[in-house]
């Protein structure tokens, strides 16, 4: 994926961790992924238990930014619709944005919005070989969940600190054009 509207990320390549030394020296300033992105993406990606992407100008060093997906089976309680409830009794299947971080220096650029964007168009792809309720994540913070919010995402209910986020698949299918 190459942006276009921004000339801070215009060669911007977005694609699979291939090796450890991606993230070895990644830095967005939270010390729980950074040291996650160094220790644990690309063996969390190799034996199959995330994807992992990053993004990197004309795909060389460094990394400027990544994002883990994986799937997730949520409660049914944590969706706001008694329809959807209903829908999902057994709980609702989300692919889950385990991490998403930009480098410290790259920050308030764009770049966290593009890599969102990125994911939730691969969910979009998803979506048409698999049903599943939407992509779901955990904020870090309150300046966090307002960006989300700005997305559509929305809180589960009853959630404190770190709260689950959701935001449903026909709203991500919307974005990018029908299932």
């Amino acid at each position: 994926m190459v942006a276009t509207t921004n000339p801070a990320t215009q060669k911007l390549i977005i694609s699979h961790i291939r090796t450890n030394e991606c993230v070895r020296g990644f830095s967005c300033g939270v010390r729980e992924i950074d040291r996650w992105a160094r220790e644990k993406a690309f063996k969390r990606h190799e034996k199959g238990r995330s994807r992992v992407f990053i993004a990197r100008d004309n795909d060389a060093p460094p990394t400027l930014g990544f994002y883990a997906l994986s799937f997730s089976l949520e409660n049914s309680s944590k969706l706001h619709r008694a329809d959807d409830r209903d829908a999902w009794p057994s709980g609702a299947p989300l692919i889950y944005i385990d991490y998403l971080a930009v480098q410290k220096v790259r920050q308030e650029a764009g770049l966290g919005t593009l890599l969102l964007m990125n994911a939730l168009e691969r969910a979009h792809r998803v979506s048409k070989d698999v049903a599943f309720y939407g992509v779901a994540l955990r904020s870090l913070n309150e300046r966090t969940t307002k960006l989300y919010k700005k997305y559509g995402f929305g809180m589960a209910p009853k959630e404190g600190a770190n709260p689950l986020m959701i935001l449903p698949i026909w709203s991500i299918n919307d974005l990018f054009g029908a299932a």
